[in-house]
């Protein structure tokens, strides 16, 4: 469907038409549908939170992102959110009994003040399901499976898995932070577009060669399951928590029952947020130049006093939908 005329709204703000809308309607019920046959209860955050506590450990990162405003009624800051996993993260830890291991999901309206990489839109319709209290390997596969169930029961196939770690980027950055201080942010974009001549221009000088190599190393680090052998050995000057992660992955790979799933590993991979502190997982087709779903473990992130386990995964269902083979006749 075509509109008469060329109405304004605001840049990066669009309006679904038919018989789209109906399309993304019947996406989000599928996944509601799925998420709670496998144990997930639903739930439905506020559109708005106040705008100091938005986000718990990833305030920052989620604040830059974010529409802020005066509130007429508290006098305080409100912010619309931007992201609804940190939410679910907040219900868990204040609003919940901590004596149980809850699993959440949810769909709703996302919007955010800066247009996504993978579209001019700044709103979208968020759906994602979290684990807490579980920090086992257990919990991370079952967040990777539930991920390819959710991009499959709405018709994308021909998947690739991507595995990373949030936890070895996290130490990757904290060991050059200490010998390049400054340029934290520079080395983070570096790595996450693989550029070899920016790294070599950040670094030029000013490291010794076996610190310069592992850096360049680092942008080398993708490909199939033999990649994680091969970190071990170019790594091993980041110590034994690296070491472990890389093994932790290794169990990952070997228990993943993917006979029609590519599995790619890419360990200098920087996911959108910087709060992930373990696994890190993404699913990709040829056809889209990005992530069609992404998720990781999180622990820690809602600021309670002891870190609470958290792992978890969500999924633009407007990006989606752009790919899905979903025949709008089935129920």
């Amino acid at each position: 469907m075509t509109s008469k005329i060329k109405w304004l709204l605001p840049e990066g703000v669009d309006e679904i038409l038919p018989p789209r809308a109906l399309q993304i309607e019947k996406l989000r019920r599928r996944l509601v549908d799925l998420f709670t046959q496998n144990s997930y209860e639903l739930i439905m955050p506020p559109i708005i939170e106040f705008s100091d506590t938005l986000g718990g450990e990833a305030h920052d990162e989620l604040s830059e992102v974010s529409f802020t405003f005066r509130d007429s009624l508290s006098g305080k800051n409100i912010s619309l959110r931007p992201d609804i996993s940190s939410q679910a993260s907040r219900i868990d830890a204040y609003r919940l009994d901590s004596e149980f291991n809850p699993k959440l999901c949810y769909v709703g309206d996302v919007i955010k003040s800066k247009s996504l990489v993978h579209s001019s839109s700044r709103l979208t319709v968020q759906a994602g399901a979290e684990i807490f209290g579980d920090a086992t390997i257990d919990a991370d596969l079952e967040s990777i499976e539930l991920m390819l169930s959710s991009l499959k029961t709405i018709g994308i196939n021909d998947i690739t898995l991507s595995l990373g770690h949030g936890g070895l980027i996290n130490i990757i950055i904290d060991h050059y932070k200490k010998l390049l201080p400054g340029e934290e942010d520079s080395i983070r974009k570096a790595l996450s577009t693989k550029s070899t001549k920016d790294i070599k221009e950040i670094v030029e000088n000013k490291l010794d060669k076996d610190d310069m190599k592992m850096l360049l190393v680092i942008t080398e680090l993708f490909g199939g399951k033999e990649i994680l052998a091969k970190a071990k050995l170019d790594l091993v000057k980041l110590g034994d928590k690296a070491l472990a992660y890389l093994d932790d992955m290794e169990n990952i790979v070997s228990r993943l029952d993917l006979d029609d799933v590519q599995i790619h590993i890419d360990l200098g991979e920087i996911q959108g947020f910087k709060y992930h502190t373990g696994l890190t997982f993404s699913a990709f087709i040829d056809d889209a130049g990005y992530p069609l779903s992404k998720g990781g473990r999180y622990d820690g992130i809602s600021e309670m006093s002891d870190p609470r386990p958290a792992v978890g995964f969500d999924l633009d269902i407007v990006a989606v939908s752009k790919f899905t083979k979903y025949d709008l006749n089935e129920s």
